[in-house]
């Protein structure tokens, strides 16, 4: 399966929210902790562009996020959002539910983004886990924090399933990507509302 010209739209519209997600997750915690607006912002967009950079750059592909003003424009106000979010009382599900949903987009997406670009099975699965993976890794090492990855689980679990599951459905029932993405992401927030059911 290739990527359609007419595929980018839906998938564009992916990479933007859990850019914005990503973003809105990265902001909320870097401001919880005591950084500074500025320093919030700049963190949700690094948070929120590196997983698109990192699976494009491995992809061989074009940068996306470099050349779309809309991928920094969506970061930056998925970080906005964060700001105000942080003084909530319910700060911590607000971070839980952006970060959930930033993963389980930007993983399902590159899983089957590199699945219908012909990468092999198992290379479509480290990728889109790694990619899924990027944003939140990137947020809690510029933090010093421990990864949410290494530290939570059904994290990393999760993304792997979601990733699987984007594969199979490219691989085996030959959907769209995007719709692909959206079947692998599913599975993620379901796995992930599990897990916040028990928190």
């Amino acid at each position: 399966m290739t990527l359609s010209a007419t595929g980018f739209g839906p998938l564009l519209f992916l990479d933007l929210a859990a850019g914005f997600m990503l973003a809105a997750a990265a902001s909320c915690l870097a401001r919880t902790g005591g950084a500074r607006a500025g320093g919030a912002l700049a963190l949700a967009c690094l948070a929120g562009l590196a997983p698109p950079l990192l699976r494009d750059a491995l992809l061989g592909m074009p940068l996306l996020a470099l050349d779309q003003p809309a991928c920094l424009a969506a970061t930056l106000a998925g970080g906005l959002l964060g700001l105000p979010a942080a003084r909530s009382c319910r700060s911590g599900r607000f971070f839980f539910l952006a970060d959930a949903f930033g993963l389980a987009l930007a993983t399902g997406l590159a899983a089957a983004k590199s699945a219908a670009l012909g990468l092999e099975a198992t290379g479509a699965l480290i990728l889109g886990l790694g990619v899924g993976l990027a944003g939140s890794l990137v947020r809690d090492i510029l933090q010093g924090n421990t990864a949410l990855a290494l530290e939570e689980d059904l994290y990393a679990t999760a993304a792997a399933l979601g990733a699987a599951v984007s594969l199979v459905l490219v691989r085996q029932v030959h959907l769209p990507p995007w719709q692909c993405a959206f079947g692998g992401a599913a599975c993620i927030l379901l796995l992930r509302a599990f897990r916040l059911r028990r928190w």
